[in-house]
């Protein structure tokens, strides 16, 4: 019979063989047979087993102990690691590849993430709004303010001042660079808000740059800088008024006398048409105006123009001279006449189509007179 201490080692022994057996070849059992036990033609039976060859192999594997018990862990170790690596490898081809958006996709989350914005500044939270903001390596450079903010404390005082100004933004000319892979973009361009209580709105023209970046998959704005557009110059103003010419006689050209109204001011207007005695000052007294006018297939030309800017840019008189062509094929004459147009500013206004700045295409106009 096996002593304790030597049948605990037995037991300790087998199960690291054990381990080492799932991963050596197999082989026959050496037994160790007792003197004796093996004569011609007549076998043994199994008890005859010499108790001390056994004991002699248990000394033999306990002798090997140390190196039997390292083998069996090495094998299991690979066994772990190598079907972690199979399960991370399957686990990698299951994943698909994240798809880089298009341009048109990332234009639409621009637009998306500006309205959230925009809505945020309407629930006048200031917490609502500098939620949307990074709150880890911020730089925002405010429209009104004279501070570098770098942090939602900062963020949010700043909005507590300017979401009581009624504040709501319109993008006028905008684009979209993008980032990371789609991780994050550049949203630039120019907005018109407008600011102030019902009945007493001011529209301010800026240009901004926002920054996003996905943070634990919510886009936030880690820069956003907007500053006032700066006064145009005389020279690129007249170059405005010219435009906005150009934009009312493509008007005419279209025979539709309400996508010509559309560009005069319903609000306040003062309109002396060419040929009418009326003094016009509605939008639906406009477009009976201009019902008429336009079968006349008008076509018109400065030859002689000035420009004269006020409330920096936001409104303009343009003066001068033009020539008409009225009527139809042969009979088509000109006509000579003095205008005067004064521009400004209504609401958020449309983008101008030569200078990208955000002036209006409403038109109040003072005087048309003719003259041949």
């Amino acid at each position: 019979m096996l002593k304790p201490a030597r049948a605990s080692a037995a037991l300790m022994l087998a199960c690291c063989v054990g381990s080492a057996a799932a991963f050596a070849p197999a082989r026959l059992p050496a037994t160790s047979l007792g003197r004796g036990s093996l004569r011609a033609g007549v076998h043994t039976r199994p008890g005859a087993v010499s108790r001390q060859a056994i004991s002699m192999d248990i000394d033999s594997l306990i002798v090997a102990a140390p190196g039997l018990v390292a083998l069996g862990m090495a094998l299991q170790n690979q066994m772990k690691t190598g079907a972690t690596a199979i399960a991370g490898a399957a686990t990698t081809a299951d994943a698909p590849a994240k798809a880089t958006p298009s341009e048109q996709q990332m234009r639409d989350i621009a637009q998306r993430n500006f309205k959230q914005w925009n809505d945020a500044l309407q629930t006048k939270n200031p917490q609502t709004v500098a939620k949307l903001y990074s709150t880890s390596g911020l730089s925002f450079l405010p429209t009104v303010s004279p501070k570098h903010i770098k942090g939602s404390s900062a963020t949010e005082d700043y909005f507590k001042d300017f979401v009581q100004k009624n504040p709501v933004g319109t993008i006028t000319d905008d684009n979209v660079q993008m980032y990371d892979g789609g991780e994050a973009y550049l949203h630039t361009g120019m907005y018109v808000f407008e600011l102030g209580d019902a009945g007493n709105r001011v529209p301010v023209g800026a240009r901004f740059s926002y920054m996003w970046r996905m943070e634990d998959g919510a886009w936030k704005i880690c820069h956003h800088h907007s500053s006032v557009v700066p006064a145009m110059s005389k020279s690129n103003l007249l170059e405005v008024a010219r435009a906005n010419f150009q934009r009312w006689n493509d008007a005419l050209q279209t025979k539709n006398p309400k996508t010509v109204a559309a560009l005069y001011d319903s609000s306040n207007l003062s309109f002396l048409p060419t040929v009418s005695p009326k003094h016009i000052q509605g939008g639906a007294d406009t477009v009976d105006y201009f019902t008429d006018f336009v079968l006349k297939n008008p076509f018109g030309v400065i030859t002689n123009d000035s420009v004269q800017g006020f409330e920096d840019g936001q409104a303009y008189l343009h003066t001068g001279l033009y020539t008409f062509e009225l009527g139809q094929g042969a009979d088509r004459a000109p006509v000579l006449a003095r205008f005067s147009y004064l521009w400004r500013l209504v609401g958020a206004g449309i983008l101008s189509l030569s200078l990208s700045l955000s002036l209006s295409v409403y038109i109040f106009m003072y005087v048309c007179n003719v003259y041949i």
